[in-house]
Order: structure tokens, then C-alpha cells, then sequence
């Protein structure tokens, strides 16, 4: 009976140790967790802000808790031209950055295998320098666009340009930061006639280009997304990534915030009423 309660009493202290050794890694993990942090770019024209509100109430929603911090909050970065934004979140320098999807960026990072802007990224409005409307008034189909010889610029590499190239359409690939479009549409000269912009991006551009002007009827679809991207070191978050991302598509969360960030859009830009162009989508 002796032995019998020795051995009781060992093996209470054993399962005591492990409990608090337990209890002690949770709450080492627990502070890890609330420590985390994920640095995303912020651009000068605040394009940005969608996709930093997007990301952190599906992780709220989901219940991680995880800060979304902004390189607007760090005077020693601010805003990050694309190229260089790109080149941070190789270099583990940026935690995150939304990309358009394509074979190829799937290959080469981490891809948040999510949809996040319910396509409307791949609805493309042209930006015009003013007083050209007239000439977008004789298109009202894909072969009229061809016809007119009008040139889109895009930046260099972007999936806009693989997809006017399928489609015989005319373009110009602009090297650095491709902002620098805006200007050569706007002269008049510089051989770029328009600036195709996502359905979502181009209400807030359109306030820092007077110089431009929106194109009122024509819309141009691709079947194309935005995704998150993740550096070498944020990869490890890829399936709670997805997860809230799809809890937030499910529950309404995401079109909330589509509406909320991009109301103006939906009132303005007569979404339903434009001659939609359709086309072709390259691998």
C-alpha cells in the first residue's frame, strides 16, 4: 500500500511538471502571438487603404491577433514605389503586398490563394487626358478599340500588358515607377494615349490628375484578381491567411468593405451602364 502511494504521488508531480511546463509554452506562445506584427506598404495615393482594413478585420474576425503596421508610419520609408516594394517584400523587409495574380508570381512568392477584390480589379476604366472623350465615343466594341490604334501603358511586367497582347491590342511598357504614366498620358506626346485602371483604384487617382480625365463609357473585363503575397518569413501564415480571407468572403465582410471603400465608385462610374468589352484572359 506504501509503494502504491509513493508511486501515486510521482506521478502526481510528474503530471503537475507537465501541466505548468504546458502552461508556461502556451503562455510564451500567447505573447508571441500578440507581439506579431505584419508591415504592409502604404502608397502616396492611398490605394492602399483597402487592403490593410481588408486584412486586418478578417484576422480580427477570425480572432488572430496579429497588428497590421504601415510603412506610412515609419519616417524612414513612407511611401514605396512599386519596384522597390517588391524587391522589401523579397527581402523580408515588407511582411505582405497584393499583386495581380499570374502563373508566374505564384512560382516565384507565397501566394494568399484568396481573391480580394471580387474581381473588380480586372474591370478596367481608362484614364484619358481631357478633352479626348470624343474619340472613345466611335468604340463600342473590341474591334473599334484595335481600329483606333489608341496605345494603353502599363508598367513593365504587369499581366495588362500579356492580356493587350492577346488581344491585338496596342500598348506601352514603362519602365521604374509607373506612376510616371499618369504625365506621358496627360502631354499628349509621349505616345501612351491611355492608362487602363482597375474599377476600384480609380476614383482616388483620379483627385491627384486634374490633368486627366475619366473615360465615361467603355469598360474592359479580364477574369483576373488581386492576391496577397507573403515574404519568406510571413509564408508560415499562408493557411490562417486563407482561412479568415474565406470566412470574410462567406460572412459578407469582404463586400462591406468593397462598398465602403469604393461607394463613390459604385455611384459614379455607372458600373452597370458602360459598353462592357470582354476580353480574352492569357494563362
Amino acid at each position: 500500500m506504501k509503494t502504491f502511494y509513493k508511486n501515486k504521488g510521482l506521478f502526481s508531480r510528474i503530471i503537475y511538471r507537465c501541466a505548468a511546463v504546458l502552461i508556461c509554452t502556451l503562455c510564451i506562445q500567447a505573447s508571441h502571438a500578440q507581439a506579431t506584427e505584419f508591415l504592409l506598404p502604404s502608397f502616396i495615393d492611398g490605394t492602399h487603404v483597402y487592403y490593410h482594413d481588408l486584412l486586418q478585420q478578417s484576422l480580427e474576425a477570425s480572432g488572430i491577433d496579429i497588428e497590421i503596421k504601415s510603412t506610412q508610419s515609419l519616417p524612414t520609408i513612407g511611401h514605396v514605389p512599386q519596384k522597390r516594394a517588391v524587391s522589401m517584400l523579397q527581402n523580408d523587409q515588407l511582411s505582405i503586398l497584393w499583386r495581380m495574380q499570374s502563373r508566374e508570381r505564384d512560382k516565384h512568392y507565397t501566394p494568399v490563394e484568396v481573391g480580394i477584390t471580387n474581381n473588380l480589379i480586372g474591370h478596367r476604366i481608362l484614364l484619358i487626358p481631357r478633352g479626348k472623350q470624343p474619340v472613345y465615343d466611335k468604340i463600342n466594341n473590341l474591334e473599334d478599340l484595335r481600329n483606333a490604334g489608341l496605345v494603353g501603358g502599363f508598367g513593365i511586367n504587369w499581366f495588362d500588358a500579356r492580356v493587350w497582347k492577346k488581344n491585338k491590342l496596342k500598348y506601352q511598357e514603362v519602365d521604374g515607377e509607373w506612376r510616371h504614366i499618369y504625365p506621358m498620358v496627360a502631354s499628349k506626346n509621349r505616345g501612351i494615349d491611355y492608362f487602363s485602371r482597375g474599377f476600384n483604384e480609380i476614383m482616388l487617382e483620379i483627385k491627384l490628375r486634374p490633368d486627366l480625365e475619366i473615360e465615361k463609357r467603355l469598360m474592359l473585363i479580364y477574369d483576373r484578381d488581386f492576391r496577397f503575397y507573403l515574404s519568406p518569413s510571413t509564408a508560415k501564415y499562408k493557411t490562417v491567411l486563407e482561412n479568415s480571407l474565406n470566412k470574410a468572403k462567406k460572412s459578407g465582410l469582404m463586400d462591406k468593405l468593397i462598398r465602403k471603400h469604393w461607394a463613390k465608385a459604385f455611384s459614379q462610374l455607372n458600373f452597370d451602364g458602360r459598353i462592357k468589352i470582354q476580353l480574352k484572359t492569357p494563362e
